[in-house]
């Protein structure tokens, strides 16, 4: 028998999702993990858009004391000043990536429950298993503004095509691409038309979510070579290769 290293597929602790999800998700916060003080880590212009109004106003109902960081200023001293026990990272994807990667100095010392909440639909770096506790998935915190989503649909997008023609790629990562796929195919069409639908802006949420986690198990590259033969990912979607060709210049004219 061929003795091979056993496989893994790594999520994050607990993902939330639908719309409105974010209150029941942060009461956790409280009488589940008995988090006392949250440093929330976001870019000060989502602050001025008041974005950030119904994550402190649970937080004030909850009795939690929290500081808001500016992501663009030192998070390290701001940590071991306020002494949180818990960071939440709300923002767009750099964002997330640089809270994660920060993350990651402190955890030795002690342990801090991180919560990374997306602000657009379609993003895919906030689903971070080697750092993120909890993934808040809320629609209501999302911007709906057409060129936001096609940006961030169309990164998700070729995120899950590259897991699925990554080597590392396994039928854990291949369900979650391959569904993401499918949402995005569906989905995007609907919510440019129309960006009030809150049924089609969820499901590409997730869609987003989905790729996030297949192209971190699959181990996949960022790069995306519109040119090259994806001929897997056609077969994984039941589809010929002209046919989901054709399907990706159709997609791609949306952006």
């Amino acid at each position: 028998m061929m003795n091979e290293n056993p496989g893994s597929f790594r999520v994050p602790e607990k993902i939330y999702f639908k719309k409105g999800c974010l209150p029941v998700a942060l009461e956790e916060l409280k009488y589940v993990y008995h988090n006392q003080k949250v440093l929330v880590v976001t870019d000060p212009d989502l602050q001025k858009q008041g974005k950030l109004k119904l994550i402190t106003d649970k937080f004030n109902e909850l009795g939690i004391t929290y500081a808001i960081h500016d992501v663009n200023t030192g998070m390290t001293n701001a940590v071991r000043i306020f002494e949180p026990d818990c960071i939440l990272a709300f923002g767009e994807e750099v964002l997330m990536s640089l809270v994660s990667n920060l993350f990651n100095l402190f955890i030795a010392d002690k342990k801090i429950y991180l919560i990374t909440v997306p602000c657009f639909a379609g993003m895919y770096s906030q689903v971070q298993p080697i750092s993120s506790d909890m993934v808040i998935i809320d629609t209501d915190l999302m911007d709906n503004a057409p060129d936001m989503i096609r940006r961030f649909i169309r990164g998700a997008l070729y995120q899950a095509i590259n897991a699925c023609d990554s080597p590392y790629a396994t039928d854990y990562s291949d369900s979650m691409a391959i569904q993401a796929i499918h949402l995005i195919f569906a989905y995007l069409p609907e919510v440019l038309e129309n960006p009030n639908h809150a049924y089609a802006m969820e499901k590409l949420a997730s869609a987003g979510t989905m790729a996030g986690i297949a192209h971190f198990n699959a181990h996949a590259r960022t790069s995306f070579d519109k040119s090259e033969n994806h001929a897997r990912c056609a077969e994984l979607l039941g589809m010929d290769l002209e046919t989901f060709t054709r399907k990706l210049e159709e997609i791609a004219k949306l952006y």
